[in-house]
């Protein structure tokens, strides 16, 4: 099987992939955080959330009022690098050579803001995502 990997770093990034991807099953695997653990810094409320151009929304129904991918995130712990086996089987759109993926977190007055990611102490470094792709094809040299 072929694995997609997304590493986000910015909280409104565009990401460019090698192929194009056709709508297909995916599995996200695993969800890698990396934090700076320095001392506080970004209040994540136990998770982050992701809205990726090629999960449209039909692949989510969340009671929060959005349909965003959702990944825990620990405040409690001194690890710098958080690890969370995933196993979430989905269906998504196509996925373009570039998309965009922003993310949120979710604040104390339960309002969708961008989340702290990059440079700072207690923020979220980066995030790499794991999807497990069914088929993987060269479009481009078909006929």
């Amino acid at each position: 099987m072929t694995i997609l990997h997304l590493r986000i770093n910015s909280n409104d990034q565009n990401i460019s992939i090698s192929k194009e991807l056709r709508a297909q099953k995916m599995t996200l695997l695993r969800a890698t955080i990396s934090k700076d653990t320095g001392g506080s810094g970004g209040v994540y409320r136990g998770c982050l959330f992701f809205d990726i151009d090629f999960l449209s929304g039909f692949e989510y129904v969340s009671s929060l009022s959005n349909n965003y991918l959702i990944i825990p995130v620990s405040e409690e712990t001194t690890e710098s690098l958080q690890t969370y086996q995933m196993n979430q089987q989905m269906d998504s759109e196509d996925v373009k050579q570039s998309f965009n993926v922003k993310t949120f977190i979710l604040d104390s007055n339960n309002k969708f803001t961008a989340a702290p990611i990059g440079s700072g102490t207690g923020n979220v470094i980066y995030v790499d995502l794991y999807f497990q792709i069914s088929q993987l094809e060269n479009y481009n040299n078909r006929y």
